[in-house]
């Protein structure tokens, strides 16, 4: 069998924009960048910054950590912060913005039991629970919420925000590691494959032949 040819780079980066539009024909794209509430009111805004919608590794790097971020977090009006921070960052707009909708209302609740249960772990191994006084102290009855133990000196507000902060970031890391892993080592590789299998035609136009004999 014989050997293949290796692709040109440019066909490999057709490639890969092909099969990540295709994963990405949900997502808002620069052509219905517009219906979107809020942000589609600076559509011809974003369309002439070309970095919003770049696929090159940079840009497609720092969308999945930011992205994946912020979608752990229990923030409100994440599109438009999707959008400052793609700006403030210079990266890619549909991945971190399409990454917003994985928190929606039936993923919501799993993603705040998550993330308030692992900050709430971190707090008490690290020990910044009692350093920073956000975890009242444990009530004698064990049914009581840990909001009833700010009469103790904690505070119940301090201990909600803290453990979805830190829960949601470091989920947000992990996740985004995983996704990163997962382009570099499975999409990456599957679009360069598909790049070499991919028969090369062209077409023979009457200038390219051979001038006839006389």
């Amino acid at each position: 069998m014989p050997d293949l040819e290796p692709p040109h780079p440019q066909h490999l980066r057709f490639a890969r924009i092909r099969r990540t539009k295709w994963l990405l024909r949900y997502m808002p794209r620069r052509a219905r960048f517009h219906t979107y509430p809020l942000v589609g009111r600076f559509a011809e805004f974003a369309r002439k910054r070309s970095y919003l919608w770049s696929f090159q590794y940079p840009q497609i790097r720092a969308a999945i950590y930011l992205g994946s971020v912020l979608t752990l977090l229990p923030v409100l009006g994440q599109l438009p912060i999707a959008f400052g921070l793609c700006l403030l960052f210079r990266t890619n707009f549909m991945i971190l913005g399409g990454l917003q909708f994985a928190s929606n209302l039936l993923t919501f609740p799993f993603i705040l039991w998550g993330t308030y249960h692992l900050g709430s772990f971190v707090l008490d191994v690290t020990g910044l629970d009692a350093f920073a006084g956000l975890i009242p102290p444990p009530s004698a009855d064990p049914t009581l919420s840990p909001v009833a133990g700010e009469s103790a000196g904690g505070s119940g507000v301090g201990l909600y925000v803290s453990a979805f902060s830190i829960g949601g970031l470091l989920a947000g890391l992990v996740l985004g590691a995983v996704l990163d892993l997962l382009w570099r080592f499975l999409v990456l590789p599957a679009a360069k494959l598909r790049a070499a299998r991919r028969p090369v035609t062209a077409s023979v136009t009457p200038h390219d032949l051979p001038p006839s004999a006389p």
